[in-house]
C-alpha cells in the first residue's frame, strides 16, 4: 500500500441526531450463487437496502448465517451519508466450504434514521 486516505470529499465531520425509538431491523439477503471457501472474505449482490438520508447502519449478531458472519453492507459507489442511499453489496466471511444461494439469510442490520443537528 503506497498511501492511507485520511479524508475523502463529503466525509466532514457532522453532527447527527438517532432516533433510537424508529430503528429498522433488516435481513440481508444473497441475490446471486457463490461458492466460498473456508477463510474466505467475499463482496457479493445481496437484495437491496434502503438506507434514509443521515441513517446510520449497524450489524446486527442475531439471526446470522451458520456458515458465517457478514461485516459490513454498501455499494461499490461513493454514497454521502447525507443522501438516501442503497446497499447492494455485502462483504461476507466464511467459516466453511459452501455454496451461497439466492435467497439465503446472512445476517440483519439495524437502520437507525438520523437528522442533521
Amino acid at each position: 500500500m503506497d498511501r492511507i486516505r485520511t479524508a475523502v470529499e463529503g466525509l466532514e465531520k457532522t453532527n447527527v441526531s438517532f432516533d433510537w425509538s424508529n430503528v429498522e431491523v433488516t435481513p440481508i439477503i444473497a441475490a446471486e450463487k457463490i461458492s466460498v471457501q473456508k477463510g474466505d472474505s467475499t463482496i457479493f449482490s445481496i437484495e437491496p437496502i434502503e438506507v434514509p438520508a443521515f441513517a446510520a447502519v449497524i450489524n446486527s449478531f442475531y439471526g446470522t448465517n451458520g456458515m458465517g458472519f457478514v461485516s459490513c453492507v454498501g455499494s461499490l459507489e461513493f454514497c454521502n451519508h447525507s443522501d438516501a442511499r442503497i446497499a447492494d453489496k455485502a462483504m461476507f466471511h466464511s467459516h466453511i466450504k459452501a455454496p451461497v444461494l439466492p435467497g439465503d439469510l446472512l445476517g440483519q442490520v439495524m437502520i437507525i434514521p438520523g437528522k442533521k443537528k
